[in-house]
This record gives structure tokens, C-alpha cells and sequence, in this order.
């Protein structure tokens, strides 16, 4: 699959456009960012011309695929755009910014009937997917409720201008929130029927949210997000017969449960497969690495399952629907 990179930014540069030159099945013949500096940065890094339009790029004929990691404002926009091109989609979350847009983009993508991932790396990180393995196997009983955090600071200085804005694609609840929406849906294999939250706009517009969704299954969840918090991303999940904590930073995976003598609790040891061990060894001298990038990128070019455009619509209908609650109340 030969593949272009439309928007170059930090995520481009640290994952896409690195992963891309070594990924089996793959190869990176294009890139595109209307950025001097990104433009610049991705080409001492790939070695390529990188244009200063999408259009060069969907307008090529040796570009099958495009991975398009702009602003989240200009997503669905060039997704359409890449889609009546013919081309293949990784679109990083979220897959648009407003209901009308994403009805278009749908619409595209099903006109065109090309590939479309939505960019949900998480589902592929090893802790994850581990721990996903273990609620199924019952590990911690039925999941009754789930407490999740996901936040990010950002110095206001070094954000970029249309992450402070709602209108341009910012907010927590975008960036963040959409992330575990969506690792809710896939962890508990279910879908939300009822959702509530409550927005702060403090150093920037949406900054900070609390969101409460309700699962087909009965599962009631709570999450903070946050660009003014100290950094966390972690899922608690409550069993019947036992709790499970999915924390990402500490690279932990705690099952807990009930003592079979006695009142308490006891820990019920878990080591993980190879994967999970492997990036665990990997953190000790790069504590920034996420093979879940990898993984995703991966399963797009190959045709694996992965995240889809059913994936993104569902996380963003939950998020837009709280934003109408708050506008509301």
C-alpha cells in the first residue's frame, strides 16, 4: 500500500511518518502540511518533497492511502476530499467536528467504497488488549461500573491555536474523551443508550469535562478529562467478584478480588503475554513508547479489523450529544 501523510505535525512526525518507512506492506511515497516548519521537519526525516497542499498528494496516482493527522477541524473535510479521490482513509479521531459533516463523510466513504479506519490506536496497546482479555474471561465477575481519567497538561503557550477553540476542533472532550468513548464501547462490548457531563473552559475553551454514560448492558461508567490536570490515563474497572485498574502510565494490570477466607481483598497476579512484557522492557530506557500506533497503522494496511467508520460516528454522537446537554442546561 502506497501511502501519503496529510498534516505533519507532532503526531505525524513522532509516529506515521517514522512507522511508514518501516511498516511491512507499506510504503510512504507522499506528505503534505501547509506548515514551513512541519513541512521542513517531515522532509530531513523521510527524505521526501513534502508538499504544502493536500491536493498534490490526492492528486497522485501512486498514492493508494492516505493517513491524515491534521487539525481535527479540517478531518472530515479532507476525508471527503481523499474518499472522492479514491483513495484509501486512516483518519485520526475525531472523524469530524459536527453532525452535518460527518453525514457527508459517510456518505463519501460508502460512494467511494475505499478502506476507512478511524485512527483509535488504543484498542491495539498491549495493556489494553490484555486486559480486555481478562474481563472477558470473567476475571473480576460482570463489570458493574467503570471509573476512567484521561488527561493531558498543556502550558497555554505551547497549544496550538485551534485547540484552544471548540469551533476549530478543541477541547478535552475531542482529544481525550473520544479516546475512551470509544474503549468503553470495546471494553464492554456495548453500546451507550444514555450519557451526561458537565464542560469548564478555563485556560482554554473546554478544557476540563466530567461525562457519566449508561451501556445497553446496565454498566454505568464516570470519566474526568482534562488539559489542567496531572497527567493520567487509567480505567478502574468494579466486577462482582473483583476490580481490575488498567493504568497505562504505570504500566499496571491489577486484578483484585474478593480473600476466599476473611474480609479484604487479595491480589490475583497477573503477568501478561509477551507483548505486554515486551513493552514494559521497552519503557525502561524510552518511557514514551506506545506500540499501539504501530499496531493500528498496521491493521489498516493489512485489512485487519481495527476501528472503524461505525467506530468514530458512535464516539462522536456520545460527545455531541453531551455538548447539546450543557449548551441546554
Amino acid at each position: 500500500m502506497r501511502c501519503g501523510v496529510i498534516g505533519c505535525g507532532v503526531i505525524a512526525y513522532w509516529t506515521h511518518l517514522r512507522l511508514l518507512k518501516n511498516l511491512p506492506g507499506a510504503s510512504l511515497v507522499a506528505a503534505a502540511d501547509p506548515s514551513v516548519e512541519a513541512r521542513e521537519a517531515a522532509s530531513r526525516l523521510t527524505g521526501l518533497t513534502v508538499e504544502s497542499d493536500a491536493g498534490a498528494v490526492l492528486a497522485r496516482t501512486d498514492v493508494d492511502a492516505v493517513i491524515i493527522s491534521a487539525p481535527s477541524g479540517l478531518h472530515a473535510q479532507l476525508a471527503i476530499r481523499a474518499a472522492e479521490a479514491g483513495k484509501h482513509i486512516y483518519l485520526e479521531k475525531p472523524i469530524a467536528i459536527e453532525a452535518g459533516e460527518l453525514e457527508r463523510l459517510e456518505s463519501a466513504v460508502r460512494a467511494a467504497g475505499v478502506r476507512f479506519a478511524t485512527g483509535f490506536n488504543q484498542r491495539h496497546h498491549p495493556l489494553r488488549m490484555e486486559a480486555r482479555r481478562l474481563i472477558d474471561a470473567g476475571a473480576i465477575g460482570p463489570v458493574r461500573a467503570v471509573f476512567s481519567s484521561f488527561c493531558e497538561p498543556v502550558e497555554g503557550a505551547s497549544m496550538p491555536a485551534w485547540k484552544r477553540k471548540r469551533a476549530t476542533g478543541g477541547g478535552v472532550l475531542l482529544d481525550l474523551g473520544s479516546h475512551h468513548v470509544d474503549l468503553l464501547r470495546w471494553f464492554l462490548r456495548a453500546e451507550v443508550t444514555a450519557s451526561e457531563g458537565r464542560l469548564a473552559s478555563v485556560a482554554s475553551e473546554q478544557d476540563e469535562a466530567w461525562l457519566r454514560l449508561r451501556f445497553s448492558n446496565g454498566v454505568e461508567t464516570s470519566s474526568y478529562f482534562s488539559f489542567r490536570a496531572g497527567r493520567a490515563d487509567f480505567f478502574e474497572f468494579v466486577g462482582e467478584t473483583g476490580t481490575l485498574r488498567v493504568d497505562r502510565h504505570r504500566g499496571s494490570l491489577m486484578p483484585r478480588v474478593n480473600r476466599r477466607r476473611g474480609y479484604g481483598v487479595q491480589s490475583a497476579w497477573h503477568w501478561g503475554g509477551g507483548e505486554l512484557w515486551a513493552w514494559r522492557l521497552r519503557r525502561v530506557v524510552r518511557p514514551s513508547y506506545d506500540p499501539s500506533y504501530r499496531g493500528a497503522l498496521e491493521a489498516f494496511v493489512q485489512g485487519r479489523p481495527g476501528a472503524t467508520l461505525e467506530d468514530g460516528r458512535r464516539s462522536l454522537e456520545v460527545l455531541l450529544a453531551v455538548e447539546d446537554t450543557c449548551a441546554s442546561s
